[in-house]
Formats: C-alpha cells, sequence, structure tokens
C-alpha cells in the first residue's frame, strides 16, 4: 500500500525543494490531494517520477510543463474577465443607488410640499388664510404633524 506524506516531508525525506514538488503536483505527473490546508502527495507515485527525472528532462515533461503554463494562462485570462464583469456590476450597482437616492430626495421634497398644502387647506377653511400669523401657524401646525408621524412609528 502506498503512503501519502505532505510535501514538506517528501521534500525533507528526498532532499528536494517544496517547491518543485508543489510543481509536480499542479502538474499531475505525481498523484496528489489538498487535505486540511495542504497539499499531500502519494510517495510511491514521486519515487516513480524522480526515477524517470534521473534520465534527464524529456520531451514529455516538457509537453507537461507547457501545458501547466498554458492552462494557467487561460485560468488567468478568466479571472480577469471575471474581475472586469464584477466592475461591470459595481458601477450598475453605484449608478442604481445614485437614483434611488434621487428618488428618494424628490419624494422627501413632495412630501413635504404636500405636507404644506394640507396645511394651507386647513387653515383656508377656518378662515386663517387672511390672518397675519398665518405664517406661524404653517410653521406649529408643521410641528405637530411631524411629531404625530414620528409618533406613529
Amino acid at each position: 500500500m502506498s503512503e501519502w506524506i505532505s510535501v514538506e516531508e517528501a521534500a525533507t525525506k528526498y532532499g528536494i525543494e517544496k517547491e518543485y514538488i508543489q510543481l509536480w503536483a499542479d502538474m499531475q505527473v505525481i498523484m496528489s490531494y489538498f487535505k486540511d490546508y495542504r497539499t499531500v502527495v502519494n510517495d510511491q507515485s514521486l519515487r516513480g517520477f524522480l526515477k524517470i527525472r534521473e534520465k534527464g528532462i524529456s520531451p514529455e515533461y516538457v509537453k507537461v510543463l507547457e501545458q501547466l503554463c498554458i492552462s494557467k494562462s487561460e485560468v488567468c485570462s478568466a479571472y480577469a474577465f471575471l474581475l472586469g464583469a464584477r466592475d461591470k456590476e459595481l458601477e450598475m450597482y453605484r449608478e442604481a443607488k445614485s437614483q434611488r437616492d434621487a428618488l428618494r430626495g424628490m419624494w422627501i421634497e413632495l412630501n413635504e410640499r404636500t405636507r404644506d398644502l394640507e396645511i394651507e387647506l386647513e387653515l383656508g377653511r377656518s378662515g386663517c388664510y387672511k390672518c397675519p400669523l398665518k405664517k406661524l401657524c404653517i410653521g406649529i401646525k408643521r410641528i405637530k404633524l411631524n411629531w404625530a408621524t414620528k409618533m406613529q412609528k
């Protein structure tokens, strides 16, 4: 039965830098998997690869290395595309927020105008529309309406 060891253990056991072992695992020339936030390699697979490697760098190894570079490049391109799409989405959210804020401001202003018109209508019905203290009455009624609205919430 083959043994599974961490990249660090394999580096110590065979006297090879752990970056090389990690590269071979990424290239999938040795069997490996990810466990507990660490890469674990198959010891038998690593020994077999090291025997092949003793003969020198083969064209197959170079081909696998080139394929790794191509796949990493494709991953980088896809990641750049996703980042661009995310930036566009964030910009759309910013624009929607600014439109919402503008509409909210307009709504609040219309609400205040409506309250003022309601107050003036009420004062007109009571005969206060000719009174010189009309502005003072409107201010008092506005305060009363705002207070009543806050108390309802």
